[in-house]
């Protein structure tokens, strides 16, 4: 499901959803992963389609942007020391409290769907999304991964 490279960071401290969005992003340009112009096209689009996601206990956040901004295909994974807010995907007026995020970045355009998907299966198991909130370290990490057979 793209998290082949096992892109991650451990409960980052940030004031707004904004400087999460930018944080990713960085990382991702720094690896390659993305073009130049990628962070600001997912704050771009994040503006107008927010995507913020109450999955219960563990709030998420699934940033992305076209494939048009991609180099390869990856998402990273990012988990925060306290919740920052993220517009509600369903109602823009709401604001969720989200300590996970998943930053996607799809190459190409057919692979979005079936990413969001998979990972909407993912948000279900709260066993994993715990684990997930507790992680501090690539190779915990990895593991959970590995456990659980995501790919």
């Amino acid at each position: 499901m793209f998290f082949n490279e096992k892109i991650a960071q451990f409960h980052i401290l940030a004031s707004s959803a904004e400087e999460v969005i930018e944080i990713a992003a960085n990382e991702l340009y720094q690896r390659g992963v993305v073009k130049k112009n990628f962070l600001e096209n997912v704050l771009k689009r994040e503006n107008e389609f927010p995507t913020g996601l109450n999955t219960g206990k563990y709030c998420v956040a699934i940033p992305h942007t076209d494939s048009d901004y991609v180099n390869r295909s990856q998402i990273e994974f990012v988990s925060l020391k306290e919740p920052v807010y993220f517009k509600n995907m369903a109602n823009n007026d709401e604001k969720i409290p989200v300590t996970l995020v998943f930053m996607i970045a799809m190459s190409a355009p057919h692979e979005q769907a079936e990413t969001l998907t998979k990972l909407m299966e993912m948000f279900s198991d709260q066993v994993l999304m715990k684990e997930l909130d507790e992680c501090d370290n690539i190779e915990t990490f990895k593991n959970i991964l590995q456990r659980k057979n995501i790919k």
